[in-house]
């Protein structure tokens, strides 16, 4: 998948989500075919050598997701070069973020998302996809609720992964302080839904002892971290 960019037109009007990298919608013109895709231009550094570069460690993940029938948008294709790498993605129309199922819980007065679903049936859904990622072998490591995008499934909400360029796959199922440091992520600010999260993910078995202690310290490491980079935002540039 090379030399993608080509294949582009731009969307009048567009303007690019909230990310560290460029994102923003574009159309993919494809013979009689105009398909609506994201694109991803993330820049290359030191660390990111040919062949293993972020937006082809995506497409690795992607494929390993679809091969496990975890839904993430199809990649469509990736062009690299010496300066940046650019994953384009086929975009989910209708799909809304899972923060705003939980700002909601916060919030009740805030407009409900654009996606029929509850709160708990998101939650429930969070949990099950999560176990199914890492029996997988996936560690995602950016496992936030920017990530999980939602949108309607024919017998409930349906739960996609995004931004995969810092997800790892491992050689067997992931252990159990990597699965914590996943479940740690969503950004569920009750204790009680936290714990929801935790029974979603281990059903039909019970939450091991040790799980909610090493839970709760992980959450409060990544409360503190996600503070201490506000503060810092302006000098990490």
């Amino acid at each position: 998948m090379t030399g993608i960019t080509a294949e582009l037109e731009a969307v009048p009007g567009a303007v690019g989500y909230p990310a560290r990298h460029d994102v923003r919608d574009a159309l993919l013109v494809r013979g009689t075919e105009r398909i609506p895709v994201v694109v991803k231009r993330i820049r290359r550094d030191f660390r990111q050598p040919d062949g293993n570069t972020r937006a082809e460690r995506a497409v690795r993940i992607a494929n390993h997701l679809l091969k496990h029938g975890i839904d993430t948008p199809e990649p469509l294709g990736l062009e690299v070069t010496a300066e940046e790498s650019v994953l384009v993605v086929r975009k989910l129309e209708g799909a809304v973020q899972i923060r705003a199922f939980f700002l909601r819980r916060d919030d009740p007065g805030r407009e409900a998302p654009g996606v029929k679903a509850t709160f708990e049936e998101v939650v429930t859904a969070l949990g099950r996809l999560a176990r199914r990622l890492h029996d997988a072998g996936v560690f995602f490591r950016d496992f936030t609720d920017g990530n999980v995008l939602v949108t309607e499934g024919a017998s409930g909400p349906r739960l996609w992964l995004v931004d995969l360029d810092r997800a790892r796959i491992r050689s067997g199922p992931l252990r159990t302080f990597n699965r914590l440091r996943d479940l740690a992520r969503p950004g569920l600010k009750r204790a009680e839904d936290r714990r929801f999260l935790l029974r979603s993910y281990y059903a039909p078995g019970p939450i091991p002892p040790v799980v909610p202690l090493v839970h709760a310290a992980l959450k409060r490491r990544i409360v503190v971290w996600d503070r201490l980079k506000k503060v810092l935002r302006p000098w990490r540039r």
